[in-house]
């Protein structure tokens, strides 16, 4: 069973959600609203029957009822119609959704037509309309039934679609990461080798880039990974930190291994509700003034009652305006709008990790990437 419905599924997708050519646009587009206009239609169709004891006199209350509730039902199902098109289901969902209503009308209609002809036709007058009523009724609560199971069979099959191409992504990630890493390390060693042995000052040069850019691919691995476990990790801190032992920290790691300094301005007593991602996104973002930067880098940090500000600062060019609106969100990546590195998307996410974000502001002399994170009370005496 669950293959055949796989099969269905499948089948759904690659006839409705391609939207590769305009034909197939058009043809989803179609589709679509076929589903929806179908939604609709039958909530109206089925409000005639319902709402028409109220137009005639001498009904018990419970009819009147009656009438009243799957008058409201059908009213629902035709304004459904028009919330499925506008919904973010895909039009294959959209469509699974219609035939469910279908399914719904279809199914105890026969049932209903099938028990007229066994016990005669309706005659209509006053127990016609009762009759009708009754029909009417059981259709719009089936009907209705059947959009909502529709609806949360289409969750389903997205859950599943999403768990299937995450399952894909992380053998693709891990795949990808080993490549790197392994081609990277033999990439690094060559291009040594040459710049040890060849006598030509510009070939010297040439090995020195390939090690160096070598080095480069393989830390992108590692970035890669740190920002999938970011990712996955609950959004949680335990305990508050202290800024200026936090900074000093993130700060030391990077001009340990460049030998450069920054300047740093901290106050004193202020403690922030984060853990190791706030040093790591300091940290990324003080690398990254350095490579594409100019000094002189400073690490200043403010506070309000609220909030925590670390402002990193340096003397560039500047973050490009769509790398800055991509990382920061603004802007959907594209093959012509993309980040040119993992620095700051790593340090985007592990602010977000914290709870903190990302801000990107530009000045006369430079560029400023701020942190923000929720401000903690320091412990007590």
């Amino acid at each position: 069973m669950n293959q055949v419905l796989t099969r269905i599924d499948r089948r759904l997708s690659s006839t409705f959600d391609d939207e590769t050519t305009a034909v197939t646009r058009r043809r989803s587009r179609a589709a679509r609203m076929g589903a929806s206009v179908a939604v609709s239609v039958t909530g109206v169709v089925l409000l005639s029957p319902n709402i028409a004891p109220l137009f005639v006199g001498g009904q018990p209350p419970f009819s009147v009822a009656l009438s009243v509730f799957g008058s409201l039902v059908c009213l629902g199902l035709a304004v459904s119609g028009y919330l499925l098109y506008r919904s973010e289901f895909s039009t294959a969902n959209a469509v699974r959704i219609a035939v469910w209503n279908l399914l719904g009308v279809v199914v105890l209609g026969v049932v209903l037509w099938l028990h007229g002809m066994v016990q005669g036709p309706v005659v209509f007058g006053a127990g016609g309309v009762e009759s009708a009523l009754t029909a009417g009724n059981i259709l719009a609560i089936s009907t209705a039934a059947h959009v909502i199971i529709g609806v949360h069979d289409a969750r389903r099959v997205r859950a599943e679609q999403l768990a299937d191409e995450q399952r894909k992504l992380a053998v693709l990630n891990r795949a990808l990461r080993h490549n790197l890493r392994n081609e990277s390390t033999i990439l690094v060693g060559h291009g040594e080798r040459l710049e040890q042995e060849v006598d030509d000052p510009s070939l010297e040069k040439s090995a020195r880039v390939v090690a160096e850019r070598a080095r480069t691919v393989g830390g992108l691995a590692d970035k890669a990974k740190t920002i999938i476990d970011l990712f996955e990790r609950e959004r949680r801190v335990e305990h508050p930190h202290d800024v200026r032992t936090m900074v000093d920290g993130a700060v030391a790691e990077v001009t340990g291994d460049a030998g450069a300094t920054v300047g740093v301005s901290v106050p004193d007593g202020v403690w922030v509700w984060a853990d190791d991602c706030y040093r790591t996104a300091l940290g990324e973002l003080v690398e990254n003034a350095f490579e594409h930067g100019k000094p002189p880098v400073e690490v200043t940090v403010t506070a309000d009652d609220e909030w925590v500000h670390t402002h990193v600062r340096d003397a560039g060019e500047g973050v490009p305006d769509h790398e800055a609106a991509v990382v920061g969100g603004e802007t959907d990546i594209t093959p012509l709008t993309h980040a040119s590195g993992l620095g700051l998307w790593l340090a985007r996410s592990a602010a977000e990790a914290n709870g903190g974000r990302l801000r990107f502001d530009e000045e006369a002399e430079g560029t400023v990437v701020t942190l923000s994170h929720r401000r903690a009370a320091g412990p007590t005496a």
